[in-house]
């Protein structure tokens, strides 16, 4: 009877030797997994911002670069919210390594609403909210939109005018044409301003409109190699009669280059 108790005894203190030595071994592998964090980040698919923008972003505190966390994380599908960001992907490479794959929300546009730039996408629907302008995604002015709702498309009052909207930026983006403003006067008459600021182009009526944007998007060339500064008329451009006209005016001087019925690349050439 002795011998088995002593037997009892030297089991139960065997099994928590076994369990201490267990816990033990978790602790020890959870402390070399805290101390594992990620160094080197590959960023792939972004556009609005830089490498190290990304970066900074997504690890923006000691704990986002843990790499058990991130797995986790991953797991889990827990993610931050940032700005421009539809979603995006960590892959794990090696234990101090990842991939760190970025989807742009991508506006084509945006207005001014309550003091902040409010984007929507080639579908017109509003995408983000921010207190940033973004280069290259212009600004539609000199209208009145009603209540902003992100998600909603954007309020432009009818559905002409928000096809009107649609298609400008949607041919801007198509021809890589980097404007800063699209603004309408009160004819609904369109002038843009390219970015850089140096040179404005007057399209007049949306009448068109296709015909006078494919033309600007052959000329851009000559005039940045011109390095000319002024105002684009394209407003009486189409491709369809021979008498349609199309001026430059240079700053400051406001010399006009002589009209053209075909190429205007050719008299800014001989300016």
């Amino acid at each position: 009877m002795k011998g088995r108790k002593e037997a009892d005894i030297l089991y139960i203190k065997q099994r928590k030797v076994r369990q201490w030595a267990v816990i033990l071994g978790l602790l020890i592998i959870l402390a070399v997994a805290l101390r594992v964090r990620i160094q080197d980040v590959r960023v792939m698919g972004n556009k609005t911002y830089t490498d190290e923008q990304a970066e900074a972003l997504v690890f923006s505190d000691y704990w986002d670069r843990n790499s058990a966390l991130c797995l986790i994380n991953r797991i889990r599908g827990k993610k931050k919210t940032l700005p421009f960001v539809q979603d995006y992907e960590i892959i794990l490479t090696g234990p101090v390594s990842c991939d760190l794959i970025i989807y742009e929300k991508n506006p084509i546009g945006c207005i001014v609403y309550m003091s902040n730039y409010m984007y929507f996408d080639k579908d017109g629907v509003m995408v983000e909210s921010s207190s940033t302008r973004l280069p290259d995604v212009p600004v539609i002015s000199g209208l009145k939109f009603g209540h902003v709702v992100l998600g909603k498309e954007l309020p432009a009052g009818s559905p002409q005018l928000f096809n009107e909207i649609m298609n400008l930026t949607q041919q801007f983006n198509l021809y890589e044409i980097a404007c800063e403003t699209i603004h309408f006067d009160e004819y609904r008459n369109i002038t843009i301003s390219l970015t850089g600021g140096d040179v404005d182009v007057y399209l007049g009526s949306n009448e068109d409109i296709l015909a006078k944007i494919s033309v600007l998007h052959d000329m851009l060339p000559e005039i940045e190699a011109h390095g000319l500064k002024g105002t684009l008329d394209l407003s009486n451009y189409n491709d369809k009669e021979k008498g349609s006209t199309s001026s430059f005016k240079l700053r400051p001087t406001n010399e006009t280059i002589k009209e053209t019925s075909s190429n205007v690349t050719e008299n800014v050439a001989e300016e």
